[in-house]
């Protein structure tokens, strides 16, 4: 007699250095699911698979030698039913210094939600143009090298609006080529030829308000857009960290972002005061 053992996916857990974009391959890994250790099987460097764990929503720990303790609520509905994968990118802690020491602004805001940062000084790619069809949303690429291709990964990236002001986000879903790739939704912003695109870099913010980002003391000059969101509000501020680094008053130099609509409409009911 056959005895058949089925196995159901419940999640992949990819685990990404957030100030190299990496990643991980530390073996000292352990993951806490509402509370009890839970072991997944390895699938290579960073890639962990949960199967069976039965369980709708749940909550995760995960401690990685090196880096900063991670805990995030995984909940089913935000995850994609055929393959749910679920990127964590971790901060390096203070003894690791593999790709160069941690420098880290941190501090406190009231409503503080969500922190992250891109590098202005590391482009990774150029935008050309957008397109959709039929609910299908494209963007084309420029390569930062004349004639090369540009080789994205299925993860979230910034493009820098002309003025360097303000970034949108977008989600790569598959690269149809070297200089194409499909994003979940459009732009909520015009963009025009050669802006650029970044990495993104994830702070992390507890409930209180407490907030921390971490990046690589591996150049002399660390020029970062901070975005984060308080409140109903969402801030861009920029800051070389390496004249910042340490507690900061993060509302301090920011600027409260608009959407282009909004700031044309404000314009037109300034100028109608005036007269």
């Amino acid at each position: 007699m056959t005895t058949l053992i089925s196995a159901k996916l419940t999640l992949a857990v990819r685990l990404i250095d957030t100030t190299t974009g990496r990643d991980i391959t530390e073996p000292n890994v352990r993951f806490t699911i509402d509370g009890n250790d839970f072991m997944p099987m390895k699938k290579g460097d960073g890639l962990y698979a949960f199967v069976n764990v039965g369980r709708d929503d749940f909550l995760m720990q995960i401690d990685v030698y090196g880096y900063d303790t991670k805990v995030i609520p995984v909940i089913k509905e935000e995850l994609d039913q055929k393959l749910p994968m679920l990127d964590v990118f971790l901060m390096p802690s203070e003894k690791n210094r593999a790709y160069g020491e941690v420098l880290e602004v941190y501090g406190t805001l009231s409503d503080l939600s969500y922190i992250e940062a891109i590098n202005l000084n590391r482009p990774i790619a150029l935008f050309h143009s957008s397109q959709t069809k039929k609910e299908v949303h494209k963007i084309s690429l420029l390569s930062m090298t004349p004639g090369g291709g540009v080789s994205l990964d299925s993860l979230e990236y910034a493009l820098l609006s002309e003025t360097g002001s303000f970034y949108d986000t977008f989600k790569v879903l598959e690269q149809d080529s070297t200089t194409t790739v499909r994003i979940s939704k459009a732009l909520r912003n015009e963009h025009k030829l050669n802006d650029r695109i970044f990495r993104i870099l994830y702070g992390d913010v507890k409930p209180e308000g407490d907030f921390v980002l971490k990046v690589r003391d591996d150049a002399s000059s660390l020029p970062h857009l901070l975005h984060f969101v308080a409140g109903e509000k969402e801030y861009f501020r920029e800051i070389d960290i390496h004249l910042e680094t340490g507690e900061i008053d993060l509302l301090e130099g920011a600027v409260e972002y608009k959407p282009i609509e909004q700031e044309e409409e404000q314009d037109k009911a300034e100028g109608g005061t005036e007269h």
